[in-house]
């Protein structure tokens, strides 16, 4: 297993893919802070923690980031030389989502390295109640856990899928318009959704949102079981 591990880093490193959501994924983050704090009237914990949360704001991209990844496999016909050289799907699957859990943590770190520099300085002016370092602690485990469970989620369902478009536009409508159209009619049920845990998960108030332990347990639930339809589908796909 640690040989596919290393083997799905040193394609990592060696394709613009990891490098071009890592420059978007920071770019994003300021604009993320920038537009938050100086358009937002920041009154409450709450309302500052949002602004900073930027692993749970800006998990979806970490989502797409495993997606393109893992059906670019599909798509680029590259998967069935890695299986010739590590027989067992389910074994390529699981190590690939090792890896690019691994870069998801990485990208996280970056962003909230960016995101933290700018805005603690950003917030200091403004009226709402200093944050904690629980509050901290909470932002920076929660958003480097947001996004390595989203980055391994994608994976799973870019596997499952397999068509790189149809796997991207469907991330895309669930996230921004199923779950958002949905989560009247759900209502309470609606913080079980991949986006409401990530965003309880990454430090987010904003929504229904469950407690923290259980909102990861509820994401880690999301992950595994994409990974064992991916598992079962890609078993039966003639690659």
């Amino acid at each position: 297993m640690s040989a596919l591990i290393g083997a799905e880093l040193l394609k990592l490193r060696t394709t613009r893919t990891a490098l071009g959501y890592a420059a978007a994924a920071t770019i994003l983050t300021l604009l993320f802070i920038v537009i938050t704090i100086t358009t937002t009237d920041l009154r409450t914990v709450g309302d500052e923690r949002n602004a900073l949360a930027v692993g749970s704001g800006l998990s979806a991209v970490l989502l797409l980031f495993g997606v393109v990844g893992s059906a670019g496999e599909y798509r680029h016909h590259t998967v069935a030389p890695a299986l010739l050289a590590a027989p067992g799907r389910a074994r390529l699957l699981v190590g690939r989502m090792i890896a690019y859990g691994l870069a998801g943590f990485l990208i996280g770190v970056l962003m909230l390295i960016v995101g933290l520099a700018v805005g603690i300085p950003l917030i200091a002016g403004e009226p709402a109640p200093s944050l904690a370092g629980s509050d901290y602690v909470h932002l920076v485990a929660g958003g480097l856990l947001a996004t390595t469970l989203c980055a391994m989620l994608g994976v799973a369902i870019g596997a499952l899928v397999a068509n790189q478009v149809a796997a991207v536009v469907g991330v895309i409508v669930w996230l921004f318009i199923v779950e958002p159209l949905l989560a009247p009619l759900l209502h309470r049920t609606s913080a079980y959704t991949i986006s409401q845990t990530a965003t309880a998960v990454g430090g987010g108030t904003d929504g229904e949102l469950l407690a923290w332990g259980a909102a990861l347990a509820v994401l880690a639930v999301w992950t595994a079981a994409f990974m064992v339809s991916a598992s079962f589908v890609d078993a039966r796909r003639d690659v």
